[in-house]
């Protein structure tokens, strides 16, 4: 099982998953902070950062993570990618500012553990089955 999880996750690609996911995080974050200041609940604010940061994702994961040409049909498809770590994460936000009465700023933050390796064996199943390869 350890050999498994070395294969799917110590790897080339993982890594580039996790530096655009950095970036990609921290955009949403920020984006996520914003939205609770301006008063949006906090459910719906994870879902805008997210579903706002979905098209920097998309092309750049589809061109450095998985060495893709963009397509319409990726493109279409790969939002399903998300939708379970963006289900996660909203619902661990709305559980840490609701029933444990953590900090709102930074209720997002505290999903990452769960929604990241998520999303990568979404994305990955996704990109694997619907994207077109660049060679």
């Amino acid at each position: 099982m350890i050999d498994k999880i070395k294969e799917k996750f110590f790897t080339r690609r993982f890594l580039s998953f996790a530096i655009i996911g950095a970036i990609n995080t921290f955009v949403a974050i920020g984006l996520y902070m914003l939205f609770v200041k301006l008063g949006i609940n906090v459910g719906a604010a994870s879902f805008l950062g997210d579903g706002l940061t979905m098209i920097l994702s998309y092309f750049m994961n589809t061109i450095f993570t998985y060495r893709q040409k963009p397509s319409l049909k990726s493109a279409v498809t790969f939002p399903l990618s998300y939708i379970p770590g963006m289900i996660i994460s909203a619902t661990v936000t709305l559980i840490v500012v609701n029933v444990f009465h953590g900090p709102k700023m930074w209720a997002k933050a505290i999903a990452l553990p769960i929604y990241f390796p998520v999303n990568f064996l979404c994305m990955s199943f996704i990109m694997k089955r619907f994207g077109k390869t660049g060679e």
